[in-house]
């Protein structure tokens, strides 16, 4: 049976902790994409500023700390492969937005943490446990309820943000494996590389990569690439370092949560009942993810399952 400590307790809370926080900050992106067809940016041109300013900023970070950031070619050639992967994602994800309404998107864009909890356990050896498989169908039902309020609807636009779930599975699990070895801070540095890459050479091959032309257009940019990229970024690769990678795609499904929230308070959208269970099945799944509450349910469990003594 494995042992249990007080560190490893406090290492799996904080990984719990950071994952919901970078979650949120996540949730911000339907904020920013809303704002940014009010001053015209097409989806190279806020993608480009941000992985470019988000990619320089961190680097120079790294440079001023003097952080050790050598890698041998093949972990070299597997970050950047990230970085691709998750450059596929956001592009695929934003460009989705042409033909399906926020909600849908996001309903089908979350469908992931059933891909990573399937993934992890054949790849990276992680048991589907009951909480597990309860957080998870809790988590989905959540967010079914808090995003299923959007009727458009396009197959183009489907099929992009299918491609958008896949990429997120491949790279939240791939990212678990290399946490491993890797410190969280050079690896989202070169990540964010290959994203940069990914996303210039999009906006080259499509005619639609520019520089914002607006003061708006800049404090755009500026604004997803610390509130909506960096930080969150960040704190979700330091929680994938400290929990299991399906636990981590679960407990991000807090995301939407978020989205909902800004909108109400930021765009006026109309709050409903519906939303608001959505909104406690999304919090009951985090509590449920969470290492000590599912520890606790399959030790009762266990113990309802032995015989009783006579």
């Amino acid at each position: 049976m494995e042992r249990r400590t007080p560190d490893t307790d406090a290492a799996s809370g904080t990984g719990v902790a950071l994952v919901v926080a970078g979650a949120a900050l996540f949730g911000t992106l339907g904020i920013f994409g809303e704002v940014a067809l009010d001053v015209g940016l097409s989806t190279a041109a806020l993608l480009g500023g941000r992985f470019l300013a988000a990619t320089a900023v961190l680097w120079g970070a790294l440079a001023v700390r003097g952080h050790p950031v050598r890698l041998d070619a093949r972990t070299l050639a597997a970050e950047l492969g990230l970085g691709v992967v998750y450059g596929v994602m956001s592009l695929t994800y934003f460009e989705s937005l042409s033909w399906l309404s926020a909600g849908v998107a996001t309903l089908v864009l979350f469908t992931y943490p059933v891909q990573v909890t399937l993934v992890s356990a054949v790849a990276l050896d992680e048991p589907v446990t009951l909480p597990k498989a309860l957080a998870l169908c809790t988590a989905l039902g959540g967010v079914a309820l808090v995003a299923g309020g959007g009727t458009a609807f396009g197959l183009p636009g489907l099929a992009l943000v299918g491609v958008a779930s896949l990429a997120y599975t491949a790279y939240s699990t791939g990212s678990r494996v290399m946490v491993e070895s890797v410190p969280p801070l050079v690896h989202v540095a070169y990540v964010f590389l290959g994203v940069t890459a990914t996303v210039s050479c999009y906006g080259v091959v499509t005619g639609t990569l520019s520089a914002p032309t607006t003061p708006a257009g800049w404090r755009l940019v500026a604004g997803i690439t610390v509130v909506g990229t960096l930080l969150p970024m960040v704190l979700f690769t330091a929680g994938l370092a400290r929990i299991p990678a399906s636990t981590a795609s679960i407990v991000s499904t807090s995301e939407p949560l978020t989205t909902v929230v800004l909108g109400i308070v930021l765009l006026g959208e109309p709050f409903t009942a519906t939303v608001g269970v959505g909104g406690a099945a999304i919090l009951a799944s985090v509590v449920l993810a969470s290492p000590v509450v599912e520890r606790g349910l399959r030790s009762r469990l266990r113990d309802g399952r032995q015989p009783a003594d006579s």
